[in-house]
């Protein structure tokens, strides 16, 4: 015997169902939502590599015209072990007058590459060789090669400031060879300070300083230092004042007018 159902029966006997069909459906929901937060995606991970490229420049005009065009390439990989960073930088200018042809009055190579153990501590050690060529200071070559200790004194999210002790061996030739100047490895102390301090997201200043001494004549020195204001454009471009300050006290005996340099130069700059 065949049993007929009406379609109210149908429609009763399926909306018994239809709570069971609901729960099933919030358990499955729910499940998924706690698989989901307990597992999330998993986040890229921040290259330790950072590099930035900077060119800048200063011009004047008038009576006595000069330009000064400058370019420097950074490269640095830092973590709790190990640090290592390259600098190389470049500048050139010229100048004339009117009663004068136009002369190049600045010609500088410059390049540096450092290692450091555990720079993140609070006393580090590093190694560091520098290369040097400079027109005005009459230098045609100029190493050094040497290691030392930096004492990280302040480090905040904003702020972070290191004094540096060093001794190193360095070599000079001058570029002018009618020169009397001797040929021969020297050894320096080499005392620094660093200080870096971001205003906001937007702001940073950052000054070094260098004061390196002979080891067997106190009065035989160079003074290094170098100040900067960036100002974030975007996450990759930067607009920067570039102060710089140089000092060495062997420079006229080479041929050098004067033992004292310094410029200012503006520039914009991207960093990765």
């Amino acid at each position: 015997m065949i049993e007929t159902m009406t379609s109210t029966q149908m429609l009763s006997r399926a909306g018994a169902h239809v709570p069971a069909l609901l729960l099933c459906a919030a358990l499955s929901v729910a499940s998924l939502s706690a698989q989901t937060t307990s597992h999330p995606a998993p986040k890229s991970t921040p290259t330790p590599w950072k590099g930035r490229a900077l060119a800048n420049a200063s011009v004047f005009f008038g009576n006595t015209q000069q330009q000064v065009f400058g370019a420097d390439a950074k490269l640095a990989r830092v973590d709790s072990a190990f640090g290592v960073a390259g600098e190389l930088q470049s500048v050139y200018g010229e100048a004339s007058t009117n009663s004068a042809p136009r002369t190049v009055t600045k010609r500088i190579w410059m390049g540096t590459l450092t290692a450091n153990f555990r720079p993140l501590a609070r006393v580090s050690g590093f190694v560091t060789g520098s290369y040097q060529s400079n027109l005005e200071k009459r230098i045609a070559s100029r190493y050094s090669v040497g290691g030392g200790a930096k004492w990280n004194i302040h480090q905040t999210s904003t702020t972070d400031a290191g004094l540096s002790l060093a001794l190193s061996g360095e070599h000079t030739v001058a570029r002018d060879s009618t020169v009397s100047f001797p040929e021969q490895w020297i050894a320096r102390f080499s005392w620094g300070l660093t200080f870096h301090h971001s205003f906001d997201d937007r702001v940073r200043i950052s000054h070094s300083t260098s004061w390196q001494p002979a080891a067997n004549a106190v009065s035989q020195y160079l003074v290094a230092s170098s100040t900067e204001l960036r100002l974030k454009m975007n996450s990759t471009v930067s607009l920067s004042v570039v102060f710089t300050d140089n000092y060495d006290s062997g420079a006229m005996s080479r041929g050098s007018r004067t033992n004292n340099d310094g410029q200012t130069l503006f520039g914009i700059s991207a960093g990765w």
